[in-house]
Formats: structure tokens, C-alpha cells, sequence
């Protein structure tokens, strides 16, 4: 008996030859490798044959190849090998990427989708990972008497964004990071924080929560003193990626008391792999391997990074920034750091405080000036492993920026995309650094961008080299908000996402006015890497000339925004944006890209024709 719709069936009948007589593999393999995103799309409204074959895996991870590096980031698991990658998972890879440059660089970006996801906890800060598959936040319970530390699966096929793995924190969590490292050759999430805790000798003595201090309100120049002695704790830990992905296995739900179960037969997701503590004030926290091992790096007041290895060995390191003449007396403040292991160096900016002059008269009843003076920008060399001796070290290359009142400086992490296309070739640059920053008490936003060398001009292509003296400056410039709002960026290698907020309003959930796209200016390296993503189109998308545009919301999400936000983050490889609100236990979603999606049970949404010879997909 004959399956109807079977090759065979097709191929023996009387009429004239057509597509449909060729075999599944000779369409598949060779037919369709010659037609465009927008021809596979078509083809499979044609007939119940086409539909099943255009979601073959192949087609997409072909698709996939073609575009290389735009696609976005996946985590380093067995899960998310080439080899494992479902067809499913790829159609959503290549449609997330094409529509998120076509709606972020277009004139009227839109925010397409907004969902929202139970918590169970409020969300004080988040970062989401790249390729959008983890988030972790940190978590406190309504009256804030207990803190946590919550990774999320997102596009979970039960439940969206749902919490897996939680840890108690003592005091509130700040200046989270996370980053997908190797620890002892497991692939893991590793999630660095920073929390404040009374003086042992303050304990008992005052009702001071040094949970609710905030020290810096994003300008380093504007310092509001502690009203008792505080203690700083660094702590890394590490989550396994395959203890996650058995936690998100959708045969297990959410919520379920087979989740909880299976979840309890399971060694502790989280696993301590540092801590550093000081009675100096500890800042910005960056995560790296260096020389292959994993090493967390933490500023301290005022001028010094200290770096810790997450393994056994456990070397601690030490950078003393000097302070540079002409401006040697007088104080300098770390405002940001990124770590470039590839080229053996840390990217330090810093704040030079320049107290007034006595001549400068200061009227009655006004308060004392402001200190003033530029920043700068510095590449140092890191320290051997373990070289903890206290010696002041000068930069490598230095650079000034005359610039007063700076604040909220945020660097882009440029080794979240890859530089290598699927087939290994190193011939696409690797993204610029770029540095946002705000200066003239908020109103002005500014952008610095140090551009990647080229790869054949280096003796070890694959690792990008970063130089200050190619850093250009594309500000200062004053944001779209006729002068009364206060930009708050959350950066990106080639989309930064742009928050308009109360010029005033320096609450920890102020309301946002409006969201912008930016997109970097289309250099020669932009170019390339786009036209290898739109290679798979036939109609090929124009970008808008100018780098910033509106994005386009309903009266309701203007509503939610303006309710105040209390955290927000932004993974521009996927093109969504995760934010909460104050006094709320949700997670609130809003897409910028579109993607196609699966029911509970693990089909295609909209369901699939009804086939006897469904194909494996």
C-alpha cells in the first residue's frame, strides 16, 4: 500500500512533468539551495508537501551559514550545538535577525510584541545574556527583608520567561554581571555581583539598610557620604548550562509537582567560586578568560582593579591606575572598565576631579562648586597572575577628553558577537568599543568610538586589537528631547537602545518618556556584515540615513513606561527589551523582532496541514 503523497506515487503518474516529481533530497539539497528566504516562504503556501519540506532543518542551518555572524549568539551548550540545533531553532534564529535590522534601522522602528511573565519576586536590576536564552536578576522579596539572586529561561515552550534556579544573597545584589564562560571545562554561566553590609562595629548601633544606599546616582563627581562604615562583597558564582537545560526540559512544566521533584533530584544549580571583600568601596565588575582562565575584575576606590581567578589556583591581581601629570594632585575616580584579554590590556576610563580654585568667588547662600575637570581614556597592561605588589603602573596609551560634569559612562562588551562566520573564517572585523556618556548635568549625549584593527594587519588574525589613537569622537550631541530629557543608554556593539527620563528624576525607577534606536553609523566593516545578511533576501532592506529614530508604542506600553521602570535590559542580537516595574512581580517583554512560534506541545504555530507523510522535523 502506497502512502499518499510519497515520492513514488508522485513520480509514476500520467500528465507532465512538474517540480513535484523530483525525490525530498534532491529538492531539498539542491533545488532549494538556489532560492531566497522569501521564495522558501512562498513555496510553503503552495501544498501540503512544500509546507513540510521548507521546514526542513537543513534549509535554515544553510540559511544560518549564509549570514554568519549576524545571527545571533547561542550559549556554548550541547543544546545549542550546529549538530542539535532543531529546524525550529534555526527558522527562529534567521527571522529574528533579518527582521530586527529591517524594523531597527528602518525610519519608524515598532515595537511589534509586548508579553508579560510572572516573576514571583520584584526585579531590582537584570542582564540578560546574548542570543536571548538566559536572564539573571536580582530578586527581593516585597518588603525587601530578603534578596535573591534568579536565573530565567526565556522562550521556554510552556511558560516564555520562567525562573529555574534561585540563590539567597544577604543584602541586595548590585552591579550584576554575567557572562558564559568555561569553568574547569564546563560550559556555565558565570554571574558576578557586589553587595554592602554594616561595619561589624556599626552592627547594632543604627537601623541604616545599607541595601536601599546608593553612593553615585551615575556620576562619579556628585558622591553622597554613607552615614556609617560599610563593608564590600565581591562574589562570583557559576551556574552549569547543562543543569539548566535539564531544568528547562518542557516534559517537566513549570510550576508542576513533577518539576519540583525532578528539580530536588538534582545537585545545586549554583556554585561559589569566589568572593573578595575590603572595607574600600567596590565598584563596576567585568568578567573574562584570560589566557584561558576565567578571571573576575572589580574596581576599587579610588584607582585600583583587582582581578581574581575563578579556579582553583584562585591568583589575585592587582592594578594600580597612576595618576597622570598635569593632573597628579588631584583625584581620580574609575567611571568605567572593559576588560580586552585578546590583546592583554583593560580599557580604564576615569573622571578627573578638579577642586576650585580659591580665586573662583562662590556668591552668599549658594552652594560650593562643583569640581570640574576632563576624563580619560587608558589602556593598561594586565597584571601578571598573583602580582598583587602595591606599585602605581602608567597606561600603555592615553587619551584626554575635555569634558565636565561626565556621568552614566557605559561601554559596549564587544566579544558578545562572534568574529568568525559557520564555516570558520575569520574575514568579518569584530565590533567596535563603543563608550556613552552624558555630560552637561545630563542633557548631552555623547558617544566615543575606538574601531577594531584589521585582522590582516596583525600576526594572529582572529583576535581583535583595539588602539586609542584610531578613538573618534561622534559627540557631543543633544538627545530628541528638546532639551528636557536625560538619555539613559543601554549599550551595544551596533544597536544601543536609548531611554528618554526625567532630566530631574533620579529615583531608582524613574519614568521613561520614550525609547530611540540607534544604530552605528554604516562604516565600511558595517557594510560587509550587513550585505552577508541580506545576501539571503531578494528584496534587500535600505537603512535610514540618520543613527537614531524613535521606536513607535502604544498608548498602553507609554502607559506601563511611565508608571517608572525599576530595572531594564536590552540584548540587541535578538532585538528584545526586558524590563520591570516598581512595586510589580513581572517581567515585561517588548520585541522589536518577530519570530515564529510553538505551542505547549512542541508544534508550529499556526499548526501544520494535516500529512500522512509528515517528514521528521
Amino acid at each position: 500500500m502506497r502512502i499518499p503523497g510519497a515520492w513514488d506515487v508522485r513520480m509514476f503518474f500520467d500528465g507532465l512533468p512538474c517540480l513535484s516529481t523530483l525525490s525530498d533530497d534532491i529538492l531539498v539539497d539542491h533545488i532549494f539551495a538556489y532560492l531566497m528566504i522569501e521564495d522558501i516562504l512562498s513555496l510553503r503556501q503552495v501544498s501540503k508537501l512544500y509546507y513540510n519540506l521548507t521546514h526542513q532543518g537543513i534549509i535554515w542551518k544553510r540559511f544560518l551559514q549564509r549570514i554568519g555572524p549576524n545571527a545571533p549568539p547561542l550559549p556554548p551548550s550541547s543544546k545549542y550545538s550546529p549538530r542539535s540545533l532543531t529546524s525550529f531553532e534555526a527558522e527562529r534564529l534567521v527571522t529574528r535577525a533579518i527582521t530586527l535590522d529591517m524594523n531597527w534601522t528602518s525610519s519608524n522602528p515598532a515595537a511589534s510584541v509586548i508579553e508579560s511573565f510572572s516573576a514571583h519576586r520584584q526585579i531590582l536590576s537584570m542582564v540578560v545574556l546574548p542570543g536571548g536564552k538566559y536572564l539573571v536578576a536580582s530578586v527581593s522579596n516585597p518588603a525587601r527583608t530578603h534578596y535573591a539572586l534568579v536565573v530565567f529561561v526565556l522562550d521556554h515552550r510552556t511558560g516564555g520567561v520562567v525562573p529555574l534556579a534561585e540563590t539567597p544573597v544577604k543584602q541586595k545584589a548590585y552591579n550584576l554581571r554575567a557572562k558564559y564562560m568555561t569553568i574547569e571545562g564546563v560550559p556555565s554561566i558565570a554571574i558576578a555581583y557586589v553587595r554592602r553590609k554594616i561595619s561589624h562595629s556599626y552592627k547594632g548601633q543604627t537601623n541604616f539598610d545599607p541595601s536601599m544606599y546608593n553612593p553615585v546616582w551615575n556620576n562619579p563627581r556628585h558622591r553622597i557620604d554613607s552615614p556609617v562604615p560599610l563593608q564590600y562583597v565581591c562574589t562570583c558564582l557559576n551556574v552549569s548550562l547543562d543543569a539548566l537545560d535539564a531544568l528547562a526540559d518542557p516534559r517537566h512544566p513549570p510550576g508542576s509537582v513533577e518539576f519540583f521533584q525532578f528539580a530536588s533530584s538534582q545537585p545545586p544549580p549554583f556554585r561559589l567560586l569566589s568572593v573578595l571583600r575590603s572595607s574600600t568601596e567596590l565598584g563596576l565588575v567585568d568578567l573574562a578568560e584570560i589566557d584561558g582562565i576565567p578571571n573576575m575584575a572589580v574596581a576599587k576606590e579610588p584607582d585600583t582593579i583587582v582581578f581574581k581567578e575563578l579556579t582553583g589556583r584562585g591568583y589575585i591581581s592587582t592594578l594600580i591606575c597612576a595618576r597622570q601629570h598635569p593632573y597628579s594632585d588631584d583625584e581620580h575616580a574609575i567611571c568605567s572598565f572593559r576588560l580586552l584579554p585578546g590583546q592583554k590590556q583593560v580599557l580604564v576610563i576615569r573622571s578627573i576631579n578638579q577642586l576650585p580654585l580659591d580665586e573662583d568667588p562662590i556668591p552668599p547662600g549658594a552652594p560650593p562648586l562643583a569640581p570640574r575637570g576632563p576624563f580619560t581614556l587608558a589602556m593598561f597592561s594586565l597584571p601578571d597572575p598573583g602580582d598583587s605588589r602595591s606599585v602605581e603602573c602608567y597606561p600603555d596609551s592615553l587619551t584626554y577628553c575635555l569634558v565636565n560634569d561626565v556621568e552614566d559612562v557605559q561601554i559596549n562588551d564587544p566579544s558578545v558577537f562572534p568574529t568568525r562566520d559557520c564555516a570558520g573564517s575569520s574575514s568579518i572585523l569584530p565590533p567596535p568599543i563603543n563608550i556613552f556618556y552624558r555630560k552637561g548635568r545630563g542633557r548631552d549625549l555623547c558617544l566615543l568610538t575606538i574601531p577594531p584593527t584589521s585582522p590582516k594587519h596583525l600576526r594572529q588574525p582572529s583576535i581583535p586589537h583595539y588602539d586609542l589613537a584610531n578613538c573618534s569622537s561622534k559627540g557631543p550631541r543633544t538627545f530628541h528631547t528638546n532639551g528636557h530629557g536625560r538619555a539613559v543608554v543601554l549599550p551595544g556593539s551596533y544597536r544601543a537602545l536609548i531611554c528618554s527620563a526625567a532630566p530631574k528624576d533620579r529615583t531608582e525607577s524613574p519614568p521613561l518618556q520614550a525609547l530611540f534606536s540607534y544604530s552605528s553609523a554604516m562604516t565600511s566593516a558595517e557594510s560587509d556584515r550587513r550585505e552577508m545578511l541580506m545576501s539571503i533576501c531578494r528584496r534587500v532592506h535600505e537603512p535610514r540615513s540618520k543613527t537614531t529614530a524613535k521606536i513607535q508604542l502604544s498608548s498602553a506600553l507609554r502607559g506601563f513606561l511611565g508608571e517608572g521602570v525599576m530595572a531594564i535590559a536590552w540584548d540587541e542580537s535578538i532585538g528584545r527589551i526586558f524590563f520591570a516595574k516598581p512595586n510589580d512581580t513581572a517581567i515585561h517583554v517588548i520585541d522589536i523582532a518577530k519570530a515564529p512560534h510553538e505551542t505547549p506541545s512542541g508544534q508550529r504555530w499556526p499548526l501544520p496541514l494535516m500529512d500522512d507523510r509528515m517528514l521528521e522535523l
